[in-house]
């Protein structure tokens, strides 16, 4: 499996783990029929640079969206906002066990840019989680340093050799 796919996964299972009564879950799809609901899906909306690691792995900053689907009938409006915010405290600093970062919330609310979901009351929660694609090219098994030399700027270089400091203590493996 990939990290993203690994990722999706675990975020589904937390979710439906933690809300009890939800009907359908997964991954976001093209709805060519009704939805049992109240349903929450999951879609990764897109992939940003993140920070490089300087490891040759490809840094980034995950987008994922969570849809909140409940009926619309009477009492609806309320209901989807309560499920909406238990999702986004399911959510809330969790890394789902994977090796991501934790997740960032970026926002709460309606979404009214989905036609196929008009019949329903939805919300929309999205999040960040920064992680890297990739094998780094530290394996462990390359030249290790045996001293490591910490200087301050702008006193760096080879002229102040002199006022370095030797980090003392051993390196982790």
């Amino acid at each position: 499996m990939s990290i993203i796919t690994d990722l999706h996964n675990a975020i589904i299972v937390e979710i439906t783990d933690k809300i009890a009564g939800i009907q359908t879950s997964g991954f976001y799809p093209k709805l060519r029929a009704a939805v049992a609901v109240p349903a929450v899906f999951v879609d990764l909306a897109s992939l940003e640079p993140g920070s490089d690691p300087g490891t040759q792995q490809l840094a980034v900053i995950a987008r994922f969206e969570a849809r909140v689907i409940v009926a619309d009938k009477e009492g609806s409006e309320l209901q989807v906002r309560e499920l909406a915010a238990e999702v986004a405290r399911i959510i809330h600093c969790n890394n789902f066990g994977v090796d991501v970062t934790t997740a960032k919330l970026v926002a709460v609310g309606s979404d009214g840019f989905s036609p196929e979901l008009d019949a329903y009351d939805v919300w929309l929660v999205e999040w960040e989680h920064e992680f890297h694609l990739g094998d780094s090219i530290w394996d462990g098994e390359s030249v290790r340093p045996e001293t490591i030399f910490i200087g301050y700027a702008p006193k760096i270089g080879e002229e102040f050799e002199s006022d370095y400091t030797v980090l003392e203590g051993e390196l982790p493996a």
